[in-house]
């Protein structure tokens, strides 16, 4: 099973390799053409990488919020807990049933960048919101900046999480999943700016056109190859 899983992760590398390059170039366009509009945004993302690098790692709420995302997950996957821990330096969570989501799910899941959001549309039902869109933005640029730099950071210590499944499986999974749902959040935070259905379009386009490359650019021509040498 293991052997299999990582061949499709091998094969999966093209997939991943052609999202990441449409969403660095999508959200590149989207830099430079917004200018200083949503400058907020970007001061939530430099204050808590300030902070991180001159003050501390706020471990306890990272250790907390993945052990969240995992009972989440798990819920919603119809499990039940049966115990949460979460502490300064670890947690754990034993849920009645597992799957690939629930334990990969704190690396893919920014989970306060969610609650914010949840938080502010479901404050515009009943509430006027506009006026406070620049606080969202900066706390939701704090949220992003938290759950990539700490995120990177515990990948870089040996994770069980990672080993249920297969570090290298893990890890394409773990990637290909936070392109989406970083797609996902950014078309909700940026709501008339980015067009979520022509990027997903264009996820599709560059993922068709990969394949054809791998296939007709070089498979069959290393086969041609091949063959002229018989």
């Amino acid at each position: 099973m293991k052997f299999i899983r990582n061949v499709f992760a091998l094969l999966l590398i093209p997939t991943v390799a052609a999202i990441g390059y449409t969403f660095f170039k999508s959200f590149l366009i989207f830099v430079v053409n917004s200018g200083n509009k949503f400058a907020t945004f970007w001061v939530g993302i430099l204050v808590y990488i300030v902070f991180q690098v001159v003050l501390y790692k706020p471990m306890r709420a990272y250790v907390f919020g993945h052990e969240l995302s995992h009972a989440i997950v798990g819920i919603l996957s119809g499990a039940k807990i049966k115990k949460f821990n979460a502490g300064k330096d670890s947690g754990n969570v034993v849920l009645s049933k597992d799957n690939i989501c629930i334990t990969l799910a704190p690396y893919f899941s920014p989970i306060y960048t969610i609650i914010i959001l949840l938080t502010y549309f479901l404050c515009r039902y009943f509430l006027d919101v506009k006026p406070f869109y620049n606080y969202f933005l900066f706390f939701v640029g704090m949220s992003i900046a938290f759950h990539i730099a700490l995120t990177i950071y515990v990948l870089t210590i040996e994770q069980s999480d990672l080993k249920v499944y297969g570090t290298f499986f893990s890890y394409i999974i773990i990637l290909f999943i936070n392109f989406i749902v970083f797609t996902v959040i950014f078309s909700l935070v940026f709501l008339n700016e980015i067009n979520i259905k022509s990027i997903f379009i264009e996820y599709a386009e560059n993922i068709v056109s990969i394949y054809k490359f791998i296939y007709y650019g070089v498979l069959v021509d290393i086969w041609v190859s091949f063959q002229k040498t018989k």
